[in-house]
């Protein structure tokens, strides 16, 4: 092999060493978003139990410590709401958003129910459609009672359907 290939070799093989030890790093942080894994908000307290009334609608905030977007951290993320409808010690979640277009769900104390204002649907106590377009009842959210604080894993779902989809 002549002198001159030998260095030419040698010359490409150290600046690739160099392009790469430069790039590795820039590469890294450009992609670190991409590789992370999608944390679950998980069960989140919404509410003591004992300030529920018993079979009467409370509509609680539901809000996350934090969550993560890319680089930046936030705190105290309004994530929507919830309707909690308590029966003894067992609590009922459903969501406020109606599943037909997306408007938020008012409870009606006078006429006992859930009512939409946007296209007229209604949904008892239990969730259940009693009047309207919506395509489905209110979307019941996982909910758990633990030391007394009601916890809830908060989702929205697509409108619209007649399955519950999560979005």
């Amino acid at each position: 092999m002549e002198r001159r290939s030998l260095l030419k070799i040698l010359t490409g093989a150290v600046s690739t060493a160099l392009a790469a030890t430069v790039a590795a790093p820039i590469l890294a942080v450009l992609g670190h978003p991409l590789r992370r894994r999608a944390v679950e908000a998980g069960l989140l307290p919404v509410a003591d139990l004992e300030s529920l009334p018993e079979g009467v609608p409370t509509r609680a905030a539901v809000i996350a410590p934090s969550l993560v977007d890319a680089w930046t951290r936030f705190e105290k993320v309004a994530l929507g709401a919830v309707w909690l409808v308590r029966r003894g010690g067992e609590v009922r979640a459903l969501s406020t958003t109606c599943p037909h277009a997306g408007c938020f769900v008012d409870w009606e104390a006078r006429a006992g129910r859930f009512a939409c204002p946007c296209h007229a649907s209604a949904f008892d106590l239990d969730g259940k459609t009693v009047a309207g377009p919506a395509p489905r009842p209110m979307d019941a959210l996982e909910v758990e009672v633990r030391d007394g604080r009601v916890l809830v894993r908060f989702q929205r779902f697509r409108q619209a359907r007649s399955d519950k989809t999560p979005v």
